[in-house]
């Protein structure tokens, strides 16, 4: 009888833990590179950010990356994945631009660090709808130029923004 009590106590704190596990979902917008296809710069960004954040017990969805050509507008697209992610019941939104520079690059379309300029970033609330923290990562030259360097910059860039969620407010 004592295990049968012991047994449905910790199935009822896992089932507890789990409610109370924090979720988003990943929107990644390639901008400045190509206006047709996504560079898997890109994809390694996302998927290191959606990686972190599952080993930290997060909940993770995401939308497919958005392309920006200059002077697009995309908050249509925006919105859809912010609409996906309201009706998922999720709790953020983390939107990541990945901004390249082209100008020095022989292989625009490999991952390698130096091919980006910046990723700023922006965690929102699904419930407010407001801005929870925010942020730019600028590659630096502590990280080799190759897939393992932008790896290692990405999974950087997605502790710090766990960590500001957390501060700004954001249980897991």
């Amino acid at each position: 009888m004592k295990f049968i009590k012991k047994s449905m106590f910790l199935v009822l704190l896992l089932i507890g833990s789990l409610a109370s596990a924090k979720s988003f979902s990943l929107q990644v917008v390639q901008k400045y590179g190509s206006e047709t296809v996504v560079y898997e710069a890109s994809y390694v960004v996302e998927q290191t950010i959606m990686d972190y954040f599952y080993e930290n017990l997060y909940i993770v969805s995401n939308s497919p990356v958005i392309i920006q050509k200059k002077g697009q507008d995309i908050s249509e697209e925006l919105q859809k994945a912010f609409d996906a992610a309201q009706e998922g019941y999720l709790d953020y939104v983390i939107q990541a631009d990945v901004y390249y520079n082209l100008s020095d690059s022989n292989n625009p379309e490999e991952a390698l660090l130096n091919n980006i300029d910046k990723i700023e970033w922006k965690v929102v609330s699904i419930d407010s709808k407001h801005v929870l923290a925010s942020g730019k990562a600028v590659p630096g030259k502590k990280y080799r130029n190759d897939e393992d360097g932008l790896y290692y910059f990405s999974n950087e860039l997605a502790e710090h923004i766990k960590e500001q969620i957390e501060l700004k407010g954001g249980k897991k």
